[in-house]
């Protein structure tokens, strides 16, 4: 039996060759409660039995309501921006190890949540260009997410838009409006 529990199962955004079993191993550690962290630590186990991947991005945000805040675990992926009411827009940079190192996770960073917050995700696949710098690809993404719409579904499209896939590499982007 499952007890209430105050913090949604968190959601995210990975990139893994063969991301079936860590998948299937994510969404039921996510279901089972645990933090973000503790999940990242589950999955290194996954990772060292029979696995065919030997290395993960994953960035996981757990809405926790009654404490008001979003836990941020993010193992060497793409940073998520952030978007609060008052249109600041920040890149959250804290992250720990890729996933399959087998070294330590650390502690969610920990972001006030507050009704109308906006969360985006995406993967390397959006921003990574060859020939162009990484941090000048996040400042960019940072940018369009600060200047881009409200709306979850309108988002996705404006990012789309500002870095049109050149077929290198899969892209995905996950955007949520808080209320």
């Amino acid at each position: 039996m499952r007890s209430p529990r105050s913090a949604a199962p968190p959601d995210g955004v990975g990139d893994v060759a063969g991301p079936g079993q860590v998948r299937h191993a994510l969404r039921a550690y996510a279901l089972d409660g645990h933090r973000p962290d503790g999940i990242q630590t589950r999955l290194e186990k996954v990772l060292a039995v029979n696995s065919p991947v030997r290395a993960a991005t994953l960035c996981i945000v757990q809405v926790d309501r009654a404490a008001g805040v979003l836990r941020i675990s993010n193992a060497g992926h793409i940073p998520p921006v952030v978007r609060s009411p008052d249109g600041t827009t920040t890149l959250l940079h804290d992250h720990g190890p890729l996933l399959g190192l087998d070294l330590p996770h650390p502690p969610p960073a920990e972001v006030p949540l507050l009704p109308g917050t906006e969360v985006v995700l995406v993967t390397d696949g959006l921003i990574e260009r060859r020939g162009v710098d990484l941090d000048e690809a996040l400042e960019a993404l940072r940018a369009a997410v600060a200047s881009g719409p409200v709306a979850p579904g309108a988002m996705c499209d404006a990012l789309l838009a500002a870095f049109p896939p050149d077929g290198e590499d899969d892209v995905a982007i996950l955007a949520a409006r808080l209320r």
